[in-house]
């Protein structure tokens, strides 16, 4: 099994001394990072499989801003964002939500109109204008509740 060795920075790496407080903090940020990139290669179903491995894991997973970095790292590596207007932008480019089916009552991850995708880099489901299932996880909840187009 391979070892992650942190090195420590030194004075020259940052031009003047760490405190205490930055010298704990930087492992922390360096793992995120590295969890991060695991999450955008493997898509969403990393961050389940993280915060089952332990509970360092689990805490960085689980907190929002990590999500919401992964999701918007995901979208900008999906859509060149400078070709749309900024109207545009502020429609589409915008973070999921964690909600519960109507039906059968699972979690799953809301992403209403606009990109779809599992979070993994530069791979992309579709492009929905519409949010045809609201509050559904699937297309066949929806049917199976007695909802009909």
């Amino acid at each position: 099994m391979t070892r992650l060795h942190l090195i420590k920075p030194s004075k020259a790496c940052w031009g003047k001394p760490l405190t205490p407080s930055q010298r704990k903090l930087l492992p922390l940020l360096v793992l995120q990072e590295i969890l991060l990139e695991v999450v955008l290669q493997d898509g969403d179903v990393a961050i389940g499989s993280l915060a089952l491995t332990c509970r360092c894991f689990n805490s960085i997973v689980s907190m929002e801003s990590f999500r919401r970095e992964a999701h918007f790292t995901w979208l900008d590596s999906v859509v060149n964002w400078k070709k749309f207007s900024e109207d545009f932008r502020n429609l589409y480019r915008v973070p999921y939500s964690l909600s519960r089916c109507f039906h059968c009552e699972t979690t799953y991850k809301d992403c209403g109109e606009g990109y779809r995708g599992r979070g993994q880099r530069g791979v992309m489901q579709g492009f929905y204008g519409s949010d045809d299932f609201q509050g559904y996880c699937e297309h066949d909840c929806f049917y199976e509740a007695g909802g009909s187009m």
